[in-house]
């Protein structure tokens, strides 16, 4: 049987699907070796001995994990893994070497590595560790061939409905929301539940790259097309193949590439700059953005041609506060998932916090939840997060809705029971607490809410 577990947008059923490890080692005995033992264990494990073969293989296939040596004769490991993040950030890498330094676990941190081990492995360790990444990431990417929505949220229970039955089918699909709300697990989504999921997924944030540059970088160019053009280069539209091309901020376009753009989407050919030759695509579009695409159009940014072209399909997904029954559900699986990163067993979320996370208006969305997610793992030093462990400004008012209804009355039914035993215990806040049937930590830190002078 599969396994149901919350992602940041989706619950996802999940069939028996194998978790895939990348083993990057100059080392042929440690490659077979380790490789051989994982597969025991259950997991999908490959390997590659050539540091400048490692990025393209991580373009054809979706890894999980990446076991790194540091020490590799083409390159370091540490530059090797500076370049894995920056194609493809959401893998874990952990460093495996026999000769590493201070120096070296530093700057493995620094660029993003969970953890270095030492050879000889230990392995009981990490295999620990690779289950625990695997419980608590792994899942969320392998998605299988069913789909099922378990926030009783109507807006996102429609959307993973719409997910089940595009998923599978070749029509473009326009994804919009505010900024942090998940679009890209969105697209993945799409991609994973569909019949090009074994091959690439590429894309291109439009808003991060210079006109003069997108174009070259969606079409490609040729040699000689322009004075730095030393070489042919492909583009996202080459390489993709019968893949997964993901426009990111399509709204920040120009008038000019939205042109060459439609002519891909109408056509399904191009040309590289410079070229001659015209060059068929058979990938699958998908683009996203946060701007309102209709007022463009009206303000002559965007065609509304390209509009109407790429919007065959349009998934919206909704704000977080506006599906607050799913802050509480989100909240524990990505502490869950900090747990496994930073070696920490958080369990619980005091009630004080549950209120504040469901009070507060997000505007970060989903991102912004999660960024403060990782900021309690970090410095909790319980298995139970309370208030003095949230940060400053969610301590305030100021960012959260006037509290009302059940939560005011919850707030001042709580400050009644404290100042009560408080006066039962005549100041004294060990005894205070005990009668509470909480830990003084807790109890300190109501006294603060609610101002109560101790």
């Amino acid at each position: 049987m599969g396994k149901i577990c919350f992602s940041p947008c989706l619950a996802i059923y999940l069939p028996n699907m194998k978790y895939k490890i990348l083993i990057i080692d100059d080392e042929q005995s440690v490659c077979l070796s380790l490789s051989e033992i994982l597969n025991e264990y259950g997991y999908d494990a490959s390997f590659c001995m050539h540091a400048n073969q490692v990025l393209p293989l991580l373009v054809k296939s979706n890894f999980n994990l990446i076991l790194l040596d540091i020490r590799m004769p083409e390159m370091s490991g540490v530059e090797l893994l500076r370049k894995i993040k920056q194609v493809s950030p959401e893998i874990a890498v952990i460093i495996i070497s026999g000769y590493a330094s201070i120096d070296d676990a530093v700057k493995a941190m620094r660029f993003g590595a969970l953890n270095l081990y030492q050879k000889p492995l230990e392995l009981s360790c990490l295999l620990e560790e690779i289950g625990l990444l695997r419980e608590a990431m792994g899942n969320i990417r392998l998605i299988g061939d069913q789909a099922l929505y378990e926030s009783s949220n109507p807006g996102m229970q429609s959307l993973a409905g719409k997910i089940s039955k595009v998923a599978p089918t070749d029509a473009t699909v326009l994804i919009t929301g505010e900024s942090g709300t998940g679009k890209e697990l969105v697209v993945k989504s799409l991609h994973l539940l569909s019949g090009r999921s074994d091959k690439p997924m590429l894309s291109v944030n439009c808003a991060a790259i210079p006109d003069t540059l997108l174009e070259s970088y969606m079409f490609g160019h040729e040699k000689g097309a322009f004075t730095d053009a030393k070489e042919l280069h492909k583009g996202l539209f080459e390489e993709a193949g019968e893949g997964t091309i993901f426009l990111d901020e399509i709204g920040d376009m120009s008038l000019k590439s939205q042109a060459k753009l439609l002519r891909v989407l109408q056509e399904g050919t191009f040309f590289r700059i410079g070229g001659t030759t015209e060059l068929v695509s058979k990938a699958r579009i998908i683009a996203a953005t946060n701007c309102d695409l209709q007022q463009d159009i009206a303000d002559k940014k965007f065609r509304a041609d390209l509009f109407y072209r790429l919007g065959v399909v349009t998934l919206h997904i909704p704000p977080l506060q506006e599906r607050r029954e799913d802050i509480i559900p989100l909240a524990y699986y990505f502490i869950k998932e900090f747990n496994a990163k930073y070696q920490k067993n958080i369990k619980y979320f005091d009630k004080d916090v549950q209120s504040m996370l469901y009070a507060h208006c997000w505007p970060g969305n989903v991102r912004e939840l999660k960024s403060l997610m990782e900021r309690l793992c970090i410095f909790c030093i319980s298995d139970t997060v309370h208030l003095c462990d949230l940060p400053e400004q969610y301590l305030s008012n100021s960012h959260t809705p006037v509290k009302n209804g059940l939560i005011s009355k919850y707030d001042e039914m709580t400050k009644s029971i404290i100042l009560e035993a408080i006066n039962l215990s005549q100041g004294v806040k060990k005894d205070a607490a005990i009668m509470l049937g909480i830990d003084r930590k807790t109890l300190n830190s109501r006294l603060r809410k609610f101002g109560i002078e101790s």
